[in-house]
C-alpha cells in the first residue's frame, strides 16, 4: 500500500514538472529555429512551393519561379514564420500585364482571402502611375507617398526589389534589370508591427517573382537604402493603394516637362478629383469634368476616382459596363457624406478593369467617408428578405454596426440562400443615400451582381436553439437510461424470487418429502415400541433399516441440491446411466427386465441439467412402473456435439395421451423441462407403451436469451 503511494507521488509530481517545463522546451526550440534560419542567408527553394500557403491567386512553378496567372483583387503568397524580425527580402518581379500592382509582404500576419486582408507591410510597383509604393494593411490600407520609377513601368522588364525591415522602419528600393535605373523610398510608424511572415501580392495583374531570399538585417542595411531618400514618409489613413492623388496631386517624374492629356471638353473647365467635390459647402452648385472608373450601372449609375467616388445622374446614360473608363461634364451637388452630380455629357474614354474594393469596417462605412466608393465589409447575416420589386435584402451586423445589402442585379436570378448567422463577405457601393437606408440603418450596399457575396464561414452550431436540442436530448438519454436501470433491476428481482421459486419446490420435492417419509418410519417404530406387549426385535430391525436408507436417500438428495447451487464447481462428469440404472432396479426390482445403453462420447453437463435430466428420467422410471407394468424398460442416453438426450421406453399397456388429462409428475418433468430450456415429448398409445424424450443443450443459455425466455415467461403469464 505504501508503496502504491509513493509511487502515485512520484507519477504527480512528475506531471506537474512535465506540465512547466514542456512549454518552456517547446518555446526554446521554437525560438532556436527561427534564431538558425534568421542566422544564416535563406534561399527559397527554386522549383517548389513547399511551406508556401496561398490566399487567392493561381500560382505554379514556372522556370524556376513562382507565377501568379490569376487577375485576383489581392492574391497572396506566404511563408516563413511569425516571429522573423529584422530582415532583408529580395525578389525579381515581372508583370503579366500593364494594369496593376505586384511586389512583396513583410512582417504579416491574421492573413485571410482578400484585398488588404493582413497585417503588414507592402513594398511593390504600380503600372497605372509608373510609381514604387509603400504602406500598412490593416484589413484596410494606409499608402505612403508613392515615388516615381524612372523609365516608367513595363511589363517587358524584369525588376529587382528589395526591402528591409529594421525595428519600425521599413525601407525599398526598386532597380530595372533592363536599364539599372532605381528608385528608393521608407517607411516609418510608431508603434509598428515588430515580426511577421513574408509573401508575394499582386492586384489586378498576374506576374512573376524569382530569385527570392530573405537574410537577416542590421542598421547598416537599413542605412544603405535610408541615404538616398530625402525624407522619410508615414502611412496615410484612411486611404487605399489609389488613394494618393488627393493629397499628393503632382508627383517626382523623371520627365518634368510633359504635358498632361488635355480634356475633351472645354479647355475653360478645369478636370476635378472626385474628393474635392465632397468639402464642397452643401448650398454650392459648380460645373465640373471629372473623370472616374464605373463601378455600378444599374439602378444608379456610380463612378470613383482614386480620391472618391459619386452618384452621377443623366436623362440618357449610354451603354456602360462595370470598369469602363468615362468623363463627366455636369454640375455638382453636395449632400451630406457625399455629393450628386447632374451630368450634361457622359462619354466612355476606354476600356478597363473594374476597381479592387477597399476593405473597410462597418463603422468606418457609417461615418461616411466611403460614401459612393466600391467597399468591402464582412458581417453576420441576421435575416434576408426579398422586397416588393423582386431585390433581395440581406441585414448584417458585426456585432457593433447594423446595416443592410441590396442586390442590384437582375431580379430574374436566383436569389442566394443564406442561414442566419452566417458569416459573409460582401462587395458592393456603399451609400448613405435615404432612398435606400429608409432611415433604418446608417448605410446601404449595393451588391453588383450575384458573385459579390462570399459565404466565409457557416453559422456557428452553438445557437441557444441547439443548446436547448442538445440539453434536452441529453436529459431525455438520461431519463431512458434511468428508466432501462428501474426496469433491469426489475428483472433482475423477477430472476432472483424465481430461481427462489424453483429451489423450493426443489427441495420441497426431494428433501422435505424424504423427511416426511423418515417422520413416519420413526414415528412407526415409536408406536411399536410403546403399544406392542413383545418387542419384534426383526420387525424394528427391519424398521430401522427403510429408515436409515430414507435418511440416506435425503442426504444424497440434499447434498446434489446444494452442490447444484454452489459456484465453487461450475461442471462435473455425472454417471447419468448409472444412476438411471440403480433408481430403476430399486424402484422395479427384479420383476422388470432393465436395458442401459449410451451413445456418443460423454461429456461433463453443469450441475443444473445434469439434476434435471435426473429428475425427469427418475419420474419417467417410477410412471412407467407405477402406471404402465411393462415387463421390459429400456433407458438411452444420446450425446451429439450440441446436445443430450434422454428416451425412456417401455413395452406396458400404454394410455391414450391425447384423451388422458396431464397429472402432477408430468407436469412437473414439463416444468423442469422449460427451466434448462429442454424439449419434453411423451408419446403413449394404448397397448404400445410409452416413451419419454427429452432434449437439452449441453451450454447454459446467453443473458439475451434468458431475458427473452424471461419476458415470453413474463407474457404467457399475463395472458
Amino acid at each position: 500500500m505504501h508503496l502504491r503511494r509513493a509511487n502515485i507521488i512520484r507519477f504527480a509530481i512528475g506531471a506537474v514538472i512535465c506540465a512547466f517545463i514542456a512549454p518552456a522546451i517547446w518555446s526554446w526550440l521554437n525560438n532556436r529555429a527561427v534564431t538558425l534560419r534568421s542566422g544564416h542567408a535563406y534561399h527559397l527553394v527554386s522549383g517548389s512551393m513547399n511551406g508556401w500557403k496561398a490566399f487567392g491567386g493561381a500560382w505554379e512553378i514556372v522556370d524556376g519561379g513562382i507565377h501568379n496567372n490569376s487577375d485576383d483583387r489581392g492574391a497572396k503568397l506566404l511563408t516563413g514564420s511569425t516571429n522573423w524580425t529584422n530582415y532583408t527580402l529580395q525578389a525579381d518581379i515581372r508583370f503579366d500585364s500593364d494594369n496593376g500592382d505586384m511586389g512583396v509582404i513583410v512582417r504579416s500576419s491574421e492573413e485571410e482571402e482578400g484585398v488588404d486582408a493582413y497585417e503588414g507591410y507592402y513594398a511593390g510597383l504600380r503600372t497605372t502611375d509608373g510609381t514604387l509604393v509603400i504602406g500598412r494593411a490593416d484589413y484596410g490600407w494606409m499608402e505612403a507617398r508613392p515615388i516615381s520609377m524612372p523609365g516608367g513601368i513595363s511589363d517587358s522588364n524584369w525588376y529587382r526589389l528589395t526591402v528591409t525591415s529594421y525595428e519600425c522602419q521599413i525601407a525599398a528600393e526598386a532597380q530595372n534589370l533592363t536599364t539599372l535605373q532605381k528608385a528608393w523610398i521608407v517607411l516609418e510608424e510608431h508603434p509598428c508591427i515588430e515580426s511577421g511572415r513574408i509573401g508575394l501580392r499582386s492586384l489586378s495583374t498576374g506576374g512573376t517573382w524569382r530569385n527570392i531570399s530573405v537574410t537577416p538585417a542590421g542598421l547598416q542595411d537599413y542605412l544603405r537604402i535610408r541615404q538616398h531618400v530625402d525624407a522619410i514618409s508615414e502611412p496615410e489613413f484612411p486611404k487605399r493603394e489609389a488613394d494618393y492623388n488627393r493629397i499628393f496631386p503632382t508627383l517626382p517624374s523623371t520627365t518634368p516637362d510633359s504635358e498632361p492629356p488635355a480634356t475633351l471638353f472645354e479647355p475653360f473647365i478645369q478636370q476635378t478629383h472626385i474628393g474635392d467635390l465632397l468639402s464642397l459647402p452643401r448650398n454650392a452648385e459648380k460645373e465640373v469634368v471629372i473623370r472616374g472608373v464605373v463601378t455600378l450601372t444599374s439602378p444608379d449609375l456610380y463612378i470613383q476616382d482614386s480620391t472618391g467616388g459619386i452618384l452621377v445622374t443623366h436623362s440618357t446614360t449610354p451603354i456602360l459596363n462595370v470598369g469602363d473608363v468615362v468623363e463627366v461634364h455636369g454640375r455638382v451637388q453636395p449632400g451630406f457624406g457625399g455629393a450628386l452630380i447632374k451630368s450634361d455629357t457622359i462619354r466612355l474614354l476606354w476600356f478597363s478593369t473594374p476597381e479592387p474594393s477597399i476593405a473597410i469596417t462597418p463603422s468606418q462605412a457609417a461615418s461616411g467617408i466611403y460614401d459612393a466608393r466600391f467597399v468591402e465589409i464582412e458581417g453576420r447575416l441576421i435575416r434576408s428578405e426579398v422586397s416588393n420589386g423582386g431585390n433581395q435584402i440581406f441585414y448584417i451586423t458585426d456585432g457593433i454596426q447594423t446595416f443592410q445589402a441590396i442586390n442590384m442585379y437582375r431580379t430574374g436570378e436566383s436569389h442566394r440562400k443564406f442561414e442566419s448567422n452566417s458569416f459573409l463577405r460582401i462587395r458592393g457601393i456603399c451609400t448613405l443615400s435615404q432612398a435606400y437606408t429608409q432611415g433604418l440603418t446608417p448605410f446601404v450596399v449595393l451588391l453588383p451582381s450575384s458573385d459579390d457575396i462570399q459565404l466565409l464561414a457557416d453559422p456557428p452550431w452553438w445557437t441557444p436553439m441547439h443548446e436547448s436540442f442538445l440539453f434536452a436530448g441529453v436529459l431525455f438519454i438520461i431519463l431512458i437510461i434511468q428508466l432501462l436501470h428501474f426496469r433491469f433491476q426489475r428483472w433482475k428481482s423477477d430472476a432472483l424470487t424465481r430461481e427462489r421459486e424453483r429451489v423450493a419446490h426443489e427441495i420441497h420435492d426431494t428433501m422435505a418429502q424424504g423427511f416426511a417419509g423418515i417422520g413416519y418410519q420413526i414415528q412407526g417404530i415409536r408406536k411399536t415400541v410403546m403399544h406392542s406387549p413383545r418387542l419384534d426385535v426383526q420387525h424394528i430391525s427391519d424398521q430401522l433399516g427403510l429408515a436409515y436408507q430414507a435418511v440416506r436417500s435425503c442426504h444424497q438428495e440434499a447434498s446434489r441440491t446444494i452442490a447444484m447451487l454452489s459456484n465453487a464447481s461450475p461442471s462435473i462428469q455425472e454417471n447419468l446411466l448409472g444412476t438411471f440404472s440403480e433408481a430403476a432396479h430399486r424402484i422395479a426390482g427384479d420383476q422388470i427386465r432393465i436395458i442401459t445403453h449410451v451413445d456418443g462420447n460423454p461429456v461433463p453437463l453443469r450441475l443444473r441439467i445434469a439434476n434435471a435430466v435426473m429428475q425427469i428420467g427418475q419420474e419417467a422410471i417410477t410412471n412407467a412402473v407405477s402406471h404402465s407394468a411393462p415387463t421390459e424398460l429400456t433407458i438411452s442416453l444420446r450425446y451429439e456435439d450440441h446436445c443430450v438426450e434422454l428416451i425412456v421406453r417401455d413395452n406396458g399397456q400404454g394410455f391414450d395421451s391425447t384423451q388422458v388429462q396431464a397429472g402432477l409428475g408430468i407436469l412437473s418433468m414439463q416444468k423442469r423441462a422449460r427451466d434448462i430450456g429442454g424439449i419434453l415429448r411423451i408419446s403413449s398409445t394404448v397397448g404400445n407403451g410409452t416413451e419419454v424424450y427429452l432434449r437439452v443443450g449441453l451450454h447454459s443459455q446467453s443473458i439475451t436469451g434468458r431475458i427473452v425466455k424471461m419476458l415470453k415467461d413474463r407474457t404467457r403469464s399475463h395472458k
